[in-house]
């Protein structure tokens, strides 16, 4: 891994987890109480912040902070809210049996 890519990648998952709650950077930086260029600088990878920030970016993002590691896959996303779409009519012991079920066809495909 270059130095440069992690403050890459937890810029651009910074950035989709913004979106994604319907968050502008201007209301972030409200509530972490920064400027709002300091959030772009984040977001476009030239700043780092520290894990301290990073818990704070995460609670207002409503996520965890190892989410703020993982690369942005909006296809993945998008797929996932579907498939809680589809979930959510659906009482509790339904749900788990349909996710128990896609765990079973996903070893499956997988091969394993």
């Amino acid at each position: 891994m270059r130095e440069k890519e992690l403050p890459e990648i937890i810029g651009k998952a910074i950035a989709f987890r913004r979106r994604d709650v319907g968050m502008t950077q201007e209301t972030l930086a409200d509530i972490l109480g920064i400027a709002p260029d300091t959030v772009s600088r984040i977001e476009n990878g030239r700043f780092a912040p520290k894990m301290g920030r990073l818990r704070d970016i995460a609670a207002a993002l409503r996520c965890s902070v190892t989410d703020l590691f993982r690369e942005a896959d909006e296809k993945t996303a998008d797929r996932a809210s579907t498939i809680a779409d589809i979930l959510k009519p659906l009482p509790d012991e339904a749900q788990a049996a349909l996710v128990e079920l896609m765990r079973q066809a996903v070893r499956v495909m997988r091969g394993s």
